[in-house]
């Protein structure tokens, strides 16, 4: 029987052998749940869920699919904070009734205050604006610094903080990791094969957030999501 999932884990093995992929494998083993899509699903720990009320989610890139925050709200009556600065995106989503305990906001995340120039690959066809890309369509949006946002919010703790950024999370990682307001657990797709980024650079980043007493709960089969739990 075909199992697409084998066969993006043997794929990553053949990568790996040519240095161009990792083989980590989680830390620990958790009451696990996956939330939304098959494209833009993510894996939680349910059971630190459980034990709250209205966790609080921080989600960068929204895309064009929220099945993510929608399950998470529905199954755990969460409190998500969405963040997309991309024209497409925030079109998609102005387009859709959105759960009564989202809220979006047109602002990027970054290492630092400001605006940030986004480009769009002219092979892209679902809208992935990414700071790392090196041609195609620009557009420049507001970005603010993890803190910043906190501070934005008026929020002194996070659960769950979710980065789908399209290469900027080997910046705005060690940025988050500085702050006094750690997330629980952290969801990150790590984008090491795309933009001219470098597994080595994933190593790096996986490594530093180890070492701020986070560990791997969750590798997805293609090695590009992680999840990640604080002890």
């Amino acid at each position: 029987m075909y199992n697409p999932d084998w066969l993006r884990y043997c794929k990553r093995v053949i990568r790996a052998g040519l240095l161009t992929d990792h083989l980590m494998m989680p830390d620990v083993r958790l009451d696990e749940r996956r939330l939304g899509s098959a494209y833009g699903g993510w894996v939680v720990a349910a059971e630190p869920l459980r034990k709250k009320h209205c966790p609080i989610v921080l989600s960068f890139g929204l895309g064009d699919d929220i099945s993510f925050d929608e399950a998470i709200i529905h199954d755990f009556d969460a409190e998500v904070y969405g963040f997309d600065p991309t024209t497409p995106s925030l079109a998609w989503i102005q387009s859709r009734e959105l759960p009564r305990n989202m809220h979006v906001y047109p602002i990027g995340i970054a290492a630092t205050d400001g605006q940030q120039d986004f480009s769009l690959p002219s092979d892209d066809r679902r809208g992935n604006f990414s700071a790392k890309a090196a041609a195609g369509d620009v557009i420049t949006c507001d970005v603010m610094r993890y803190d910043s946002i906190l501070k934005f919010l008026d929020l002194q703790h996070v659960d769950i903080l979710k980065l789908d950024v399209e290469g900027s999370e080997y910046d705005v990682i060690p940025d988050i990791l500085e702050s006094s307001i750690l997330p629980g657990q952290l969801l990150v797709e790590f984008h090491h094969r795309m933009h001219n980024i470098r597994v080595e650079e994933t190593r790096r980043t996986v490594a530093l957030i180890k070492r701020k007493g986070y560990s791997v709960f969750s590798v997805s089969p293609s090695g590009q999501e992680l999840s990640f739990i604080r002890s």
